[in-house]
């Protein structure tokens, strides 16, 4: 009777303790940053997220869902925290942020135009007129994402952007440069290409509900997310995706390659 008590007891414990793991959203369909391996999340943001709550001896179980999912179910409270974000007044209305980025990366203009023709494109104002494709819900700063004369193609993926590219369909893209570096190493084919312009940095956030949960998940990550930024290890997940940066923790633009002359 007593071994029979506390095999209930055991089975009880290990339900509260199961149901105590808090559960965060993070999206299947933007690689370096967040994707679905092996039917796994993976990821840049996925390796930083998961080692700033380890820090705080936390270890949320990742659910992988569509951006626009994740928004959702975080905004109605149903989920504590989702990412990645970019930070805006409009974010705000629905969601806490920490203190802290996971990390900045800046936008670019990426063209298959010859070098006679690039010297015509100087500045984001010299697009007015043309066609941009561009992933739809990522922001590339006001002067770009605010300029109504630029003709903005939105597409599923950075990925379906520069298959648009390679397909002489569009002559430029806006793409996120961490996503650019990555997509060159993993599809050769993309490599053509040349860097035309760089937009506005754009610093990427976990978001977090405004309920008691996502307030309480918040202030853990936020002490986590600083452990982790002030030792080696912060640099070494970054490097592990993008690749070497420079002292000054600026992303290499000149280690990409350079396209060869049309």
């Amino acid at each position: 009777m007593r071994t029979l008590i506390f095999l209930l007891f055991l089975a009880i414990l290990s339900s509260t303790c199961k149901a105590a793991i808090p559960k965060i959203m993070v999206e299947d369909a933007w690689p370096p940053f967040a994707f679905k391996k092996q039917g796994k999340p993976a990821g840049l943001s996925v390796d930083l997220v998961q080692e700033a709550f380890r820090l705080v001896d936390e270890r949320p179980q990742l659910v992988q869902v569509p951006y626009p999912r994740c928004l959702a179910l975080t905004a109605a409270g149903k989920f504590p925290a989702c990412f990645n974000s970019a930070h805006s007044s409009e974010m705000n209305k629905d969601f806490l942020f920490p203190k802290e980025s996971l990390f900045k990366s800046r936008g670019l203009i990426v063209t298959n135009l010859s070098p006679l023709a690039r010297e015509k494109i100087g500045k984001v104002t010299d697009l007015e007129g043309r066609s941009v494709a561009l992933p739809t819900g990522f922001p590339f700063g006001p002067q770009f994402d605010e300029n109504k004369k630029i003709k903005k193609i939105f597409t599923a993926s950075d990925y379906n952007s520069l298959r648009m590219l390679k397909a002489n369909r569009v002559s430029f893209i806006a793409i996120d440069e961490f996503v650019y570096y990555y997509l060159l190493k993993e599809n050769p084919e993309f490599r053509n290409f040349s860097i035309l312009l760089l937009l506005t940095e754009e610093e990427i956030f976990v978001h977090f509900s405004k309920n008691d949960e996502g307030r309480l998940l918040l202030k853990k990550f936020e002490v986590g997310l600083a452990k982790l930024k002030k030792s080696p290890r912060y640099q070494e997940i970054l490097e592990s995706w993008i690749g070497p940066m420079k002292k000054e923790q600026e992303q290499i633009l000149t280690s990409l390659p350079e396209a060869p002359p049309l």
